[in-house]
């Protein structure tokens, strides 16, 4: 956006009267016009750009300096006048403090030739002048001005010239009070978002009727605007972008019978679809159903609730954004069902969804549902020229559509040419061309000279786009000849191009070669049209393309002129089409150089694109087409793949509708056409539909193996993605095998360097994980990690995340104070090379808080997790599923605190969110729900406990099928739950009856196998059979120091088990003694602190006073008790018992 300067002047001459409304009227125009909410200027001058009584010689410097600062800056200049002003012969000058009267040049100001030397004379052009004169006689300032800088810089200078008076004297300061009163108030009757002269000059002549506002200018610019408008206005989509192009098609609108019929047809059908050909007024009745006052007395008011002009880069997100932002203003209640929608809607259905969807049909399916519906009677939404939609929007759009249809409070229309598909629940309406009266009374209004009225009506023959063309062109040319009979909208284009120059100027034939390769609208965001040009040779800056873009007005329309949000396109379709077709060679050009300045200005990120930002918004809807439109389909699909959504349910359709356009034109069994259906399936993955998404990669593979041949590059990635969706369906010992088999191959093909194999090589290291080995998982993992460095670097985020797979599964091996040392080491890193906010960096610190808490110090590891959770609200959002089960985090390191009931309050309150969030189906909702049954059990209520694990396990079987291992978790805490309701019997049998199944799902090495033998082991011996237990327990022992180590958690816990069998069967100082050793390997491998270590030495002063040495136990028990109440606290149960011990041990 070019800057905005603004110098005001305000100024008694000592030779005249004092002016009562000075300095006051000057300072009030400068707030304003400095209000970034107003005027939205920075001053001219380098200190402040208001000057009070300046002299003759200090008016004319300030003058000069702000303009040359414009000029040097290509910035948009302001200048206001306000006192003394006096005509002299032709002449008009300004009277500063020390002026003279009569005046001259040499002791007054004369403006005209002032702003003339100093335009020429200066390094640069301003984009653009606007001067406002209040004083007497300024209307020969004005008109004085607009001839002299006409005829003295050869058109050069875009200018705006706003004047308190005609040649007569001007009235204290009326017009200068009514100009700050509309700047800061805003005009409700005008819905532009900015105010600009010809707006204001009407309203300031009916404030002061002793004046007469005068407004001159040559090639007025939109950019040229005074003021944000800040008046309140009704129409839904006044002030917005949507504004200027709403006026511009309404202009001199008459109302047909076809507008009443619609109308009518509207208030009785659902939807609605207007159809008809190029130049039937389409686009200008939608506009007028939006703005009643275009229509009076036919278009009731408030008619239409929210309207979208849609364009080839129109977006689902911003089509969503523009249509909200409307229903917000216009609908009663709209706001708060999107926020109910977004707040009552699951995380896993949200991700489901694509941007309509989310953003508009479900907030509207919403407000449906509502107790009280009678307050939303009808919503009227109107989409114009669905035809225009581009392929990767128009799957999502016409689909949002479909669907609103069906809303019965909701009213579609739409407009479209002929052969478009319109909504399923749509009835037509044929729109004709207009009757020859209508032409005639639009032409008039136009004030088309009545001579001329009929040759402009003969060669339209009912077209409205015709018509306005002529109108247009005898606007600026009133003799231009028009040929008899009808024309072709064709020669009505080449009149227009020749009155703009095109034929024989570069710089305005080279912006209109690449609005027209853009498409028609304001689509084109300004830098890019700037950056483009430069290419092709054209103008550069902002200010000279303004100026060209002014020479094509009639054919070129802008948005939000004169802001950072500038967009410029032309007018309409068939232009685009005619100037396609008159310089072929030329739009390829045009094609490249936009290609070109995408890649300068919007290079591809590695996340989603910011569909905010105005050139990553268009590159993201316009760069394939472009790339496409030139023959260079590789380049195209490029694009899509690197250019993509927030929203993985609008990518997959937009790859989705790309793959019907790819087959229809390279076949089938083209390699580009196999990119993209890989494409799909991946997307539909990620949306959530793993099993479908394993569908299409099988599908893919034996196509890939008969075209291109199983060594191809795509092929092995082909079956890489079957190995990972099969692993993501939950086969996870299927995956291992199909990673396993696929290694050898890549490595064969592409070398044991390519990423690709070692991306094989790291899904295989987390298969074998998952399937139960976490010691050669941690291998594999070590292994990876120097060819990772070496070939991607040591930063490279596929290294990082080796890194942390590296500590997790040292974590899962049994080293966690050396997982959590490597965690500790990576943070420093991932926080430099990703950043603290990125999702990577929160996920390093979760495990080092989980790890905290298994190295035995659960109260850091409850503190570190309380830290991480507001910084997971404010990255991820407080219903991301991260997010969650750091709260969950939070509920079970407050139970392992000692604090059970608090953990259980916790996980209940969560569960109302994960349900909300995520439903009651989802894996996590259920996961919860495990974590409520066992904190119940740890709070004493054993039998509610078992209740809510037998109500769990029908769930999971029926969502996760029975062999999840979830699933057979459950079984496994029921049986734990039955045998703690006192019934170890039907534990013992519901235990051995759930190890077949998991040796058999998750294998006989896997840690939760290795657990349910420990549990039969511990039942054995509860049911009496204590010899049995110990011999479980001793088999165990071999299999876990071989699978985990000797020093993995389970391991120790197994030896603790066997020193309790011991003492069970009679052999107190076996047991003693096994516990004895134990302890020093427990107090190295989780340190002194950990609860299992206090627990180990509880056990051993209980089992000194079993062998008689009640002395020594009570020193242990003493010694012990301060750092069980340091640790876990002194209303931990375990605390409580250790005192009633040195209680009754001090007693005896």
């Amino acid at each position: 956006m070019s800057e905005r300067r603004i110098l005001v002047i305000g100024s008694q001459c000592e030779a005249l009267n004092q002016l009562g409304f000075l300095p006051q009227t000057a300072q009030e125009l400068y707030r304003v016009m400095i209000d970034p909410e107003r005027g939205a200027c920075v001053s001219a001058l380098e200190g402040e750009g208001l000057l009070i009584d300046p002299t003759v010689r200090d008016t004319k410097d300030a003058i000069k300096k702000a303009y040359w600062r414009a000029a040097k800056d290509e910035a948009t200049l302001f200048v206001a006048y306000i006192g003394h002003g006096e005509r002299a012969d032709d002449d008009f000058y300004l009277l500063p403090r020390d002026a003279e009267n009569p005046p001259d040049s040499d002791t007054a100001v004369h403006l005209t030739n002032l702003i003339k030397e100093a335009h020429k004379k200066a390094v640069g052009q301003v984009d653009g002048l606007a001067v406002v004169v209040d004083a007497c006689y300024s209307g020969q300032a004005g008109f004085g001005a607009a001839q002299s800088w006409v005829r003295g810089l050869g058109g050069t200078l875009r200018f705006e010239v706003l004047t308190a008076a005609g040649d007569r004297p001007a009235a204290d300061g009326c017009f200068s009070r009514s100009l700050v009163a509309l700047l800061r108030d805003g005009v409700a009757t005008e819905p532009s978002e900015h105010l600009h002269c010809v707006n204001l000059r009407p309203l300031i002549k009916k404030r002061c009727p002793n004046q007469e506002a005068q407004n001159p200018a040559y090639n007025p610019d939109a950019t040229l605007w005074l003021a944000k408008n800040a008046a309140s206005i009704r129409e839904p989509w006044a002030q917005t972008p949507l504004a200027d192009e709403i006026q511009r098609l309404t202009r001199a609108y008459q109302s047909t019978l076809a507008l009443d019929e619609i109308v009518k047809r509207s208030q009785a059908e659902r939807c609605v679809a207007v159809v008809g050909d190029a130049g039937t007024g389409k686009s200008a009745l939608a506009a007028a159903l939006a703005w009643p006052k275009a229509a009076p007395g036919v278009v009731p008011a408030g008619f239409v609730h929210a309207i979208a002009l849609l364009n080839e880069a129109m977006t689902p997100r911003e089509l969503a954004r523009i249509l909200t932002e409307q229903l917000a203003r216009s609908v009663s209640g709209f706001r708060e069902a999107q926020q109910s929608f977004a707040r009552d809607t699951p995380y896993d259905e949200q991700q489901k969804l694509d941007t309509l969807e989310k953003q508009l049909l479900g907030p509207l399916t919403w407000l449906g549902r509502l107790e009280q519906p009678a307050q939303v009677t009808e919503v009227r939404i109107v989409l114009d020229a669905l035809d225009r939609l581009a392929t990767g929007a128009r799957g999502s759009v016409m689909e949002a559509l479909n669907q609103l249809g069906k809303l019965a409070f909701v009213h579609l229309l739409v407009t479209a040419r002929p052969d478009t598909e319109l909504p399923s629940e749509a009835s037509s309406y044929s729109l004709a061309f207009a009757p020859d009266e209508k032409i005639h009374q639009y032409l008039e209004q136009r004030s088309v000279p009545p001579a001329r009225q009929a040759e402009v009506a003969q060669a339209a023959q009912g077209s409205w786009l015709v018509a306005r063309v002529l109108a247009d062109l005898l606007d600026e040319q009133p003799e231009a000849p028009i040929g008899a009979g009808r024309l072709a909208l064709g020669d009505a284009y080449e009149e227009m191009l020749s009155r703009c120059g095109v034929s024989e100027d570069e710089s305005p034939r080279r912006v209109l070669e690449i609005l027209a390769a853009a498409g028609a609208g304001p689509l084109l965001p300004l830098p890019l049209l700037c950056k483009a040009s430069e290419t092709l040779g054209g103008p550069r800056s902002p200010a000279l393309v303004r100026d060209q873009l002014v020479r094509l007005r009639g054919l070129a329309v802008r948005s939000a002129a004169g802001t950072e949000n500038e967009h410029a396109g032309l007018f309409h379709q068939t232009l685009v089409d005619y100037v396609t077709a008159r310089a072929p060679q030329e739009i390829i050009a045009a094609h490249k150089a936009l290609i070109a300045g995408i890649e300068a200005l919007a290079p591809p990120g590695a996340g989603p694109t910011d569909l905010n930002n105005a050139i990553q918004h268009y590159a993201f809807e316009r760069e394939a087409e472009h790339l496409w439109t030139l023959g260079e389909a590789d380049s195209a699909l490029a694009s899509l793949s690197a250019r993509i959504s927030p929203i993985p349910r609008d990518n997959l359709r937009r790859w989705r509708l790309w793959l019907m356009r790819v087959e229809t034109v390279v076949g089938s069994d083209h390699p580009v056409t196999f990119i993209v259906r890989n494409n799909i399936a991946h997307l539909t993955g990620e949306c959530g539909d793993p099993r479908e998404s394993l569908r299409l990669f099988e599908a893919l593979l034996p196509d890939q193996e008969r075209v291109l041949g199983p060594d191809y590059p795509d092929t092995l990635k082909t079956r890489s993605n079957i190995a990972y969706s099969t692993g993501m369906c939950g086969n996870v010992h299927q995956a291992l095998c199909l990673a396993e088999a696929l290694l050898p191959d890549q490595e064969r093909v592409s070398g044991p360097d390519y990423p690709a194999t070692l991306t094989i090589r790291n899904n295989i290291a987390h298969w074998t994980g998952d399937c139960g080995n976490p010691r050669k998982a941690l291998r594999l993992f070590q292994e990876l990690l120097p060819d990772q460095e070496r070939i991607l670097g040591p930063d490279h985020p596929d290294t990082l995340k080796t890194r942390s797979n590296i500590a997790l599964w040292t974590g899962n091996s049994g080293d966690t104070r050396e997982a959590l040392r490597l965690a500790e080491a990576l943070l420093t890193d991932e926080e430099r090379v990703l950043g603290l906010g990125h999702p990577g960096t929160l996920t390093i610190r979760n495990n080092i808080a989980h790890w905290t808490g298994d190295c035995g110090n659960p109260r850091k590891a409850l503190r570190l997790f309380q830290e991480l959770l507001p910084d997971q609200e404010h990255i991820l959002g407080p219903d991301h599923p991260d997010t969650l089960k750091t709260r969950s985090n939070i509920a079970l390191w407050t139970g392992n605190s000692g604090d059970t009931r608090e953990a259980l309050r916790l996980a209940e309150a969560l569960f109302h969110d994960e349900e909300r969030v995520l439903g009651f189906d989802h894996p996590n909702t259920l996961a919860i729900r495990s974590n409520i049954a066992f904190w119940t059990g740890e709070c004493g209520d054993s039998h509610e406990a078992l209740r809510l694990f037998g109500a769990l396990l029908p769930d999971q079987e029926r969502i996760l099928g029975p062999d999840h291992p979830d699933t057979l978790k459950t079984r496994s805490n029921i049986a734990y739950s039955i045998s703690l309701c006192g019934d170890a019997r039907e534990g013992l049998r519901l235990a051995e009856a759930l190890l077949p199944d998991q040796e058999r799902v998750l294998g006989p090495d896997h840690p939760l196998t290795l657990t349910t033998r420990n549990n039969i082991a511990l039942w054995t011996g509860e049911c009496g059979d204590s010899q049995e237990a110990l011999r479980l327990f001793k088999a165990l022992l071999v299999d876990q120091e071989r699978l985990l180590g000797p020093d993995h958690p389970d391991t120790l816990k197994i030896r603790s088990n066997i020193a309790y069998s011991t003492a069970r069967n009679g052999d107190a100082r076996e047991a003693l003694r096994l516990l004895q050793l134990l302890l020093p390997d427990q107090e190295r491998i989780f340190g002194p602190n950990h609860p299992a270590v206090l627990i180990i030495r509880s056990n051993i002063a209980y089992l000194t006073a079993e062998c008689g040495d009640a002395r020594e136990a009570l020193r242990l028990f003493q010694a012990l008790l301060p750092d069980q109440e340091r640790i876990l606290g002194p209303d931990h149960p375990n605390t409580l018992i250790i005192k009633e011990s040195i209680d009754r041990l001090t007693s005896s």
